[in-house]
């Protein structure tokens, strides 16, 4: 019973930890620097794909504080009225949670194009009124995060320069957040994503193309509880990385939809324009 509540058949922060970094082992086998002594940039590293099976997983009980994965929260928790929810759409394993014990109409699952590639839709809507019994002096805000790294972190080190976000989202101005282990647990650096041409709320999204966003390790921000630090530092040296995720909180009340299907590490040449030794295209 212990060994499975560790390693479940499916799913689960521990599995994901050693998968990837047996998978950052077998990138620095192969990379440039080791092959030729060149000195050349790693390849990408996944860390979360939805066509892979832990992963879909891990989405599917986003609505389940008992199962782990992805994690949902609000301005609820200050007595706000934003609300979100998070489904997993376009999953080719169909629904992972058919043979436990939660019923099959609780997770909404998209059988829309089978051939789309599967994405996590984290969607709701903000609201910026305070509520009579909060005492925040302001409120609206709606995150989500991923499952949290063990043991300190995925140990990435300085191998990466830039995460690079496989997505769909409209035109709202999102912060995307990277927890990383520092002597200070408040600490959080953040980034924007925003994208003029957005996608627009509509029912259809098939036609509407996903985008890769390059964020720049140089481009994040420390913050701490929402707020900026006095004293910057640069996302910089021997990162490890114990989980990341979106939060909204850009004062406009209205519904949101955030689409997302993959997250890398990655070493983006700005001077090409180019994520270096990629060698798959999805």
């Amino acid at each position: 019973m212990i060994w499975k509540k560790i390693f479940p058949a499916q799913g689960g922060a521990i599995r994901r930890w050693v998968q990837i970094r047996k998978d950052l082992f077998e990138l620095s086998s192969s990379s440039p620097s080791n092959s030729s002594g060149s000195g050349g940039p790693s390849p990408p590293l996944t860390l979360f794909d939805f066509s892979r099976r832990d992963d879909a997983y891990d989405a599917e009980v986003c609505s389940f504080a008992d199962k782990g994965g992805w994690r949902i929260s609000d301005d609820e928790v200050i007595g706000g009225y934003s609300r979100a929810e998070c489904t997993l759409r376009d999953s080719p394993h169909g629904n992972l949670l058919s043979n436990e014990s939660i019923s099959d109409a609780t997770v909404p699952i998209h059988s829309g194009n089978s051939s789309a590639a599967p994405y996590i839709r984290w969607k709701g809507n903000l609201d910026t009124r305070i509520g009579p019994k909060s005492h925040s002096k302001r409120s609206g805000f709606c995150a989500i995060k991923s499952p949290v790294f063990p043991f300190n972190g995925i140990p990435v080190g300085d191998k990466f320069n830039a995460l690079e976000i496989k997505c769909r989202p409209d035109s709202r101005s999102y912060c995307f957040n990277l927890k990383v282990n520092t002597y200070f647990p408040d600490d959080l650096f953040q980034t924007i994503i925003h994208v003029e041409s957005g996608t627009e709320l509509s029912s259809s999204d098939q036609e509407k193309p996903f985008q890769k966003i390059i964020l720049p390790f140089q481009d994040f921000y420390l913050t701490a509880n929402g707020r900026l630090r006095q004293h910057q530092r640069i996302l910089e040296g021997a990162i490890e990385l114990q989980h990341l995720g979106l939060t909204l909180m850009d004062g406009i009340d209205g519904p949101f939809q955030f689409d997302l299907a993959r997250i890398r590490l990655v070493n983006y040449s700005f001077s090409q324009g180019i994520v270096a030794n990629d060698t798959i295209e999805k």
